[in-house]
């Protein structure tokens, strides 16, 4: 693949969306880490086969489809479960985005999500653009997106690497916490971005 890949990560709440519409708008290709969970994951794919048989037929929806709710109970408190849970889908992830960035026109491209760090789809990154905000701002973001009491949007941060944990694979941080010029931000790192990409 001869296009030059980065990472786009951080916690849940932190606004990796955000950013990466601010890249997309540079002419950057964004590939989406949790839009490729959800095409895996279809009806009838091999990838639900092997979720449902790990964690059983609680996890299918009547329709045959992946009840995403029912899943999360399971692998948000447990995270022994979690890393069962993303050791069965990480490898169609990747698979899934190769083909997408290839078929993409951008020879720069990133990849936007969670939980790159640690995966296959790590090893397709040549950098890595880490995205945080404190926990308070995440929280609340939380609560506003996916219409959840704080409760449940606290197990969803505790169940992610902490800011400090996100930062150690950082090639660039940004920090996303409303009150900076994020546009700015993006675009002095897309510049360097570019030329690293030029060597």
């Amino acid at each position: 693949m001869d296009k030059f890949i980065f990472g786009i990560t951080g916690a849940t709440g932190a606004g990796k969306s955000t950013v990466s519409k601010l890249f997309r708008d540079l002419g950057v290709y964004v590939a989406n880490a949790d839009k490729a969970s959800r095409a895996v994951t279809q009806k009838g794919s091999q990838c639900l086969s092997e979720i449902c048989h790990k964690f059983g037929s609680n996890v299918i929806t009547k329709t045959g489809e992946l009840d995403r709710k029912a899943l999360g109970k399971i692998v948000f408190n447990d995270k022994e479960k979690l890393q069962l849970l993303n050791n069965i889908t990480h490898k169609y992830i990747k698979s899934y985005l190769e083909n997408e960035i290839t078929n993409s026109t951008s020879p720069i491209a990133a990849i936007d999500g969670a939980v790159i760090i640690g995966s296959p789809v790590m090893d397709m990154c040549k950098l890595m653009v880490v995205v945080i905000a404190d926990t308070a701002t995440r929280i609340e973001r939380i609560t506003k997106r996916d219409n959840i009491d704080k409760k449940t949007a606290q197990m969803r941060v505790n169940s992610q690497m902490t800011n400090e944990e996100y930062c150690q694979y950082a090639d660039y941080i940004i920090e996303n916490n409303d009150e900076i010029n994020l546009g700015e931000c993006v675009e002095k790192i897309y510049n360097k971005i570019k030329n690293i990409s030029k060597k």
